[in-house]
């Protein structure tokens, strides 16, 4: 049985990717024009319905969640989002001793990796786009769920959720499932735990309907990193309003755990119609890309993009900070065009979901149809649906 990557490895990866502390307007894509100011709350939650010896009242969930604002108010700095996940187990009320500690792990970190620490100070205190609990815009907008990567949190997409959100879209993200329960150590976890946050996404879709800013029914959109690519597909066969599935070097597009997910009881090819945005890059390892999955669902639209300039850790917001980060660029094999595939693929994921759960008005008439924006470092690949019914 192949064992996947140890516990210390994907500590490091999650802290690596909790680096996103790049000034938020400069990790916007260039071809974006932000329609809306940005508004940011957090919903504390409990699926009483989900008990366990930790949880004897039930699972706890932290929903980060931006949305449209009428009016900018003072900005959360990237240290706000940081924090969230030292409070996302209990609800406690912010605790100081808590959150100095959690910035002094921060900090050593980044000193390891070569980074001062009043340069990582300076990064912390950046000001993002979102205002904390601003006044929403009047109206409900369509919702995109975010699936987070093992051991991530709010700030490991807080960029991407950002740029969404300011192009009119409610965005929500939980913790990953590890960060609930325990670490993953061997492949054969995988089902378990996939059907695990697939249930905690659920749970957030249901807690979202009845929230002002969101359509209370309907089609809503999915992204992805890493392992979290398995659960939302699993949510989407089990879901048939989840219209859209953008995977960020998914663990549905690897060679790792490879066979596994379909032991799933979720998994069902024959559920999986949305239309489907994989990207993938090819420069680590541990992530080699295998399309057989992604190939075998074929009553879906389907798109493979590779992707120039990026590892697998760059598909969070450590994409974009590199650029102002150059001890950790260096640590994690960034190149100079990195932030720019960061961007790329952003604006790829925003205009495959205008595309399906936005307001084209051509989405009924030619459903299968979706031409992906031009950019040098992204290489898209069309796999047509083959079945009757997919969306052709």
């Amino acid at each position: 049985m192949q064992r996947l990557p140890p516990p210390a490895f994907a500590l490091l990866l999650a802290a690596l990717c909790a680096v996103a502390v790049l000034p938020a307007r400069a990790a916007t894509p260039q071809s974006e024009e932000a329609r809306h100011s940005i508004g940011f709350r957090v919903l504390e939650r409990t699926d009483s319905s989900r008990v366990s010896p930790r949880f004897p009242k039930g699972r706890p969930l932290q929903i980060s969640l931006w949305y449209p604002a009428a009016s900018a108010s003072p900005p959360l700095t990237y240290r706000d989002y940081y924090l969230l996940s030292t409070r996302e187990l209990s609800f406690e009320p912010v605790d100081k001793a808590v959150d100095r500690e959690a910035i002094a792990k921060f900090t050593s970190f980044l000193a390891a990796a070569g980074v001062k620490a009043e340069d990582a100070q300076t990064f912390l205190a950046t000001k993002m786009r979102a205002s904390r609990n601003a006044a929403p815009v009047l109206g409900r907008f369509p919702l995109i769920l975010i699936a987070q990567g093992n051991d991530q949190s709010a700030h490991d997409q807080a960029f991407l959720a950002e740029s969404l959100a300011a192009r009119g879209y409610v965005v929500a993200t939980v913790p990953s499932q590890t960060r609930l329960g325990s670490p993953m150590t061997e492949e054969r976890e995988i089902p378990t735990q996939a059907e695990e946050q697939a249930t905690d996404l659920a749970f957030t879709l249901r807690a979202l309907r009845s929230e002002p800013q969101v359509r209370a029914s309907g089609k809503y959109g999915l992204v992805a990193h890493s392992f979290g690519a398995r659960s939302a597909l699993l949510l989407m066969m089990r879901d048939s309003d989840a219209a859209a599935l953008v995977s960020l070097d998914g663990g549905i597009g690897g060679k790792a755990g490879k066979g596994w997910l379909e032991k799933a009881r979720s998994f069902d090819r024959a559920k999986a119609t949305a239309p489907l945005l994989h990207f993938y890059e090819v420069g680590d390892r541990f992530m080699v890309p295998d399309h057989e999955i992604l190939r075998s669902l074929d009553r879906a639209n389907r798109w493979l993009v590779k992707v120039d300039g990026m590892r697998h850790v760059h598909f969070t917001s450590l994409g974009i900070a590199v650029r102002s980060l150059p001890a950790l660029a260096e640590k994690t094999s960034a190149e100079p065009r990195t932030p720019r595939a960061w961007e790329a693929v952003a604006e790829m994921t925003a205009s495959f979901l205008e595309r399906f759960i936005g307001d084209d008005t051509d989405a009924q008439a030619e459903p299968g149809r979706w031409t992906p924006p031009a950019s040098p470092l992204l290489h898209p690949e069309k796999l047509p649906a083959l079945h009757p019914g997919a969306g052709e």
